[in-house]
């Protein structure tokens, strides 16, 4: 991929992030990652899913034994995007982009207008001193600012059974970010470029000699396998299963800096292989989940992501991305209406954009009513305050229990929303 690969699961990502390859500081450090699947049910609740049921199998594989009878054949198609831009970096960054190569069009092209008196010049003048200013005001406002978004993608069919339930799936997630950096040195060339057109004759402005620039970077991680679970004990007071996902990985790190005077929006080229490093292998996540109590309302699950550590260096910019084992753990309680969940992580998690790493805990509840409609509501916080704080809220709807549509949306700290699409279908 650059961020995103040529695969059909990542056209959608691809389009998502292209608009968003702006920006986020250079890292010279190791940036750890962890495992997720990104689903509208999951979402809904808080971002919990290890104890749900076997449609949430990409979170926790022995969730594949969790099924009722009639459950033959499930398939599901899920997308979500979360952004974070406070202070409206993307659109600032491209109102510069269009407002330098106004003013650039105005200086070089000032002795093809008919000015016919001193005022006239004067007001022109006067206007590319403006020009500069909005620009200059935009460029300070947004100098350091970081911008965020992360995406999931995923499709996945599970055929349960009272044996061994199997599963197929192919997933991709990633995160990009990135940054304005100003060179204050930039006023002067404006300055200049403005200065020397007074007599409407030394015209000349060259874009190119601007510093400032945008800096992207980003990685993906795609995906595909077979996941298993086996029901190891089934006891009077307790079942346990185990499981496991068995597969093949492609990690990719992306890296790029645009001056601004060659920012556009399109020429932006995500899979170019000079802005991307990647490496591929195979690697084992294992998940374990019990029920217990008179009618198995209680459940519990712990489960462990990546087994095999996945290393990409990006030689130019000397940018480490390291893809390392992580779990969690996670606790619920549910009966025919209700459901209340709540999971922690047992190891770190590195955010994106700093070298803090965040650790999150999260709660949620889904309400169940006349089996086909289901509201759902969850808050995520980060124990190491390196993320923003999480509120979701999510609908379902299943008529029949055949063919569902589940959406999620969130808000939080910093301006950060998304959004979440889940379409499943049981034969």
């Amino acid at each position: 991929m650059a961020y995103c690969t040529n695969s059909p699961l990542n056209i959608t990502c691809r389009q998502t992030f292209k608009r968003a390859l702006l920006l986020i500081p250079v890292m010279a450090m190791t940036l750890p990652s962890y495992g997720e699947s990104f689903t509208a049910k999951r979402t809904g609740q808080g971002f919990t899913g290890l104890t749900q049921d076997f449609t949430s199998s990409l979170s926790n594989p022995a969730l594949l034994t969790k099924f009722d009878n009639d459950d033959d054949v499930f398939f599901s198609l899920n997308v979500g995007v979360m952004a974070s831009d406070k202070y409206d970096v993307a659109d600032t960054a491209e109102d510069i982009s269009d407002n330098l190569d106004k003013l650039a069009d105005d200086i070089n092209g000032i002795q093809l207008q008919n000015v016919q008196s001193s005022e006239q010049q004067q007001n022109y003048y006067n206007d590319l001193n403006e020009q500069v200013d909005v620009i200059i005001t935009d460029f300070k406002k947004i100098d350091g600012k970081v911008v965020k978004i992360r995406n999931g993608l995923n499709f996945q069919i599970l055929i349960p059974n009272q044996y061994i339930s199997i599963g197929f799936f192919t997933n991709q997630y990633g995160r990009i970010g990135g940054t304005m950096d100003y060179s204050e040195g930039d006023e002067a060339i404006l300055d200049q470029a403005v200065n020397d057109c007074t007599n409407m004759l030394d015209c000349n402005l060259n874009l190119n000699n601007l510093e400032s620039a945008t800096t992207a970077v980003g990685y993906s991680i795609a995906e595909a396998g077979v996941m298993a679970a086996y029901p190891a004990v089934k006891h009077a007071n307790y079942d346990l299963s185990i499981g496991a996902k068995l597969k093949y990985q492609r990690v990719d790190l992306y890296f790029n800096r645009v001056q601004i005077s060659d920012f556009d929006d399109d020429d932006f080229e995500i899979t170019d292989d000079e802005n991307i490093t990647d490496e591929s292998g195979s690697n084992i996540d294992l998940g374990l989940y019990i029920a217990w109590g008179v009618e198995r309302q209680w459940h519990a699950a712990l489960v462990t992501n990546n087994l095999i550590k996945q290393t990409v260096h990006h030689v130019e910019q000397d940018i480490t991305f390291t893809l390392k084992m992580t779990s969690s753990f996670g606790l619920s309680y549910q009966n025919d209406w209700l459901s209340l969940a709540t999971e922690i992580d047992l190891t770190d998690r590195e955010q994106f954009a700093s070298l803090a790493p965040s650790k999150y805990a999260a709660a949620g509840a889904e309400f169940r009513f006349y089996e086909h409609i289901q509201f759902r509501l969850g808050y995520r916080t980060d124990l190491n305050d390196a993320d923003d704080d999480i509120y979701t809220a999510g609908i379902g709807i299943s008529p029949w229990d055949v063919f569902a549509i589940d959406i999620a949306a969130f808000t939080g700290d910093n301006d950060t929303i998304g959004a979440a699409l889940q379409l499943s279908l049981k034969i």
